[in-house]
């Protein structure tokens, strides 16, 4: 009957007549706005006016039923959303704060005064035991002292139990007793911990609730208070929707303020656990895979060539340089010409400076006379300043006739001429310090290894190898290795480090 008015939703009535007694069974729903809150349902004897008259009465006094299940649901939905804003209050406050401990002391003070409790104490599971991270009202406390330790000992025991304990003066008056006949029936008493930290503090209700994050736990509150109610239901409610969504962010701001070295340690406890630990098989299959391949790499000998391209010069280059302004006059010889040491190779058109030269000689001449007349006259000033205009002009004579001589330009050793040719440009002027010949000796010369960025690695000094030469290609040639230029040379869209290398015995 009762299944029946809860799929037609209306209220019905059967008649049964078993065993020659004549009764009625009533099943009459009670509507909460558009939804069955509960059924009525009775068996009543009598004529059908009477089962009429009994369904009025059940239809009248339903709505006595209706108003009173959903005051109760209002009531319901206010409680819950009143917890729901608490906890979400204590969740922002965790979140004021840009230090974790601060944080943890503001969550403390709150849960204080939202239970009125007379202390309230978080610990952090480290290493498989809690120790106290925050007491309200509590800036900084001595973790040495009797009521920190109790309160470690309390929360090692929620920690180990893995579920809330709630140890009130009941539980402990019971404890008691126990304890006193402990030696009869060897039975410890319940929760031990708890009712040492109530003897500490004096209060008569101690809670402590771990916080779980999936399956692990990582933190512990503990609660305190002395009252008549202790904690009831809703708090257990309150402190389970708290830590639900506190777990998250407690876990999340310890690992945020973790140091280098315990993130290190961290995630090698990870690494570690995923290669020995149960499950992951890819990760061991791939590290016993990079094992073995390094096992190979290590033990079994390869022989690995670096090939580049080569250049050859000399291993010493000197360069003749234009040594003042002036006009070319001569050029005696071009690149590849053979050149002995003192050889001319050009000259520069010194007509200027001959004429130079004559003048100052003149000058040089003329200063000399009227200083003779000077000092024949005995004329101290004039002989002063004579004289320094006579130093001033041979110095300038000097200075033109170095000129003409290093207008001739000369080979500093034997060698070859690398660059230069000034067969085409005579007459053409240079600048101080222009490069017109490069001159390399013929017996010392180096050879530049141009070493691709990827295989630089393998180059270092003191290796051998060979030399391959275009001109002699069957014929290669033993080298060494002298030095690694550590700076990258771009070259056809590549970067290149160049090796120096010299002539030497094939390994």
């Amino acid at each position: 009957m009762i299944e029946r008015a809860l799929t037609e939703k209306r209220g019905v009535a059967q008649l049964d007549t078993t065993e020659g007694v004549r009764f009625t069974h009533i099943a009459y729903p009670v509507f909460i706005g558009d939804r069955i809150g509960g059924v009525v349902a009775l068996d009543t004897g009598g004529s059908d006016a009477q089962v009429q008259a009994a369904l009025r009465q059940i239809h009248w006094g339903s709505a006595w039923l209706s108003n009173m299940f959903a005051m109760r649901e209002i009531d319901m939905a206010v409680a819950g959303r009143e917890r729901v804003a608490g906890v979400l209050e204590t969740v922002a406050v965790a979140l004021r704060h840009g230090k974790f401990q601060h944080a943890l002391f503001e969550v403390t003070n709150e849960i204080r005064q939202r239970f009125g409790c007379s202390r309230v104490a978080f610990g952090m599971v480290e290493n498989a035991a809690v120790k106290v991270a925050a007491l309200s009202e509590a800036a900084t406390f001595e973790r040495n002292t009797p009521i920190v330790k109790a309160y470690t000992a309390a929360m090692n025991e929620a920690y180990d139990h893995g579920k809330p304990i709630n140890a009130s003066t009941v539980i402990r008056t019971k404890a008691v007793k126990t304890v006193e006949t402990a030696e009869a029936t060897k039975i410890a008493p319940p929760h031990p911990e708890h009712l040492a930290l109530m003897v500490c503090s004096g209060d008569t209700d101690v809670l402590s609730y771990p916080m779980m994050q999936g399956v692990h736990c990582i933190a512990v509150i503990t609660l305190e208070k002395s009252a008549e109610t202790g904690f009831n239901a809703g708090d257990m409610a309150w402190l389970d929707a708290f830590t639900t969504l506190l777990a998250p962010i407690v876990e999340q701001r310890k690992a945020a303020e973790r140091s280098s070295i315990a993130r290190l340690m961290s995630e090698s406890k990870k690494f570690l656990e995923k290669l020995f630990g149960p499950r992951h098989l890819v990760w061991k299959f791939a590290a016993s895979l990079a094992v073995l391949v390094l096992a190979i790499l290590v033990l079994v000998p390869f022989d690995y060539r670096v090939t580049a391209k080569t250049v050859i010069e000399g291993e010493v280059q000197r360069v003749v340089a234009a040594p003042f302004e002036g006009f070319i006059g001569a050029s005696q010889v071009r690149a590849g010409d053979t050149v002995k040491k003192g050889q001319p190779l050009a000259q520069l058109d010194d007509r200027d400076l001959r004429i130079e030269q004559v003048r100052w000689s003149s000058e040089r001449d003329q200063y000399d006379n009227r200083l003779r007349e000077a000092m024949a006259t005995h004329d101290m000033t004039a002989v002063q300043v004579i004289g320094a205009q006579l130093r001033q002009a041979q110095a300038q004579l000097a200075l033109v006739t170095e000129k003409i001589e290093r207008a001739h330009l000369a080979a500093p050793y034997d060698g070859i001429v690398v660059s230069g040719d000034l067969s085409q440009q005579i007459g053409s002027p240079v600048e101080s310090g222009k490069k017109l010949f490069e001159i390399a000796p013929l017996k010392s010369y180096r050879v530049i290894l141009q070493v691709d960025e990827r295989e630089i690695r393998h180059v270092y000094p003191g290796q051998t190898g060979q030399i391959v030469i275009t001109g002699i290609a069957g014929e290669p040639m033993p080298m060494t290795v002298v030095k690694v230029t550590p700076v990258a040379t771009a070259q056809d869209g590549k970067n290149f480090f160049p090796g120096r290398s010299q002539p030497g015995p094939s390994a």
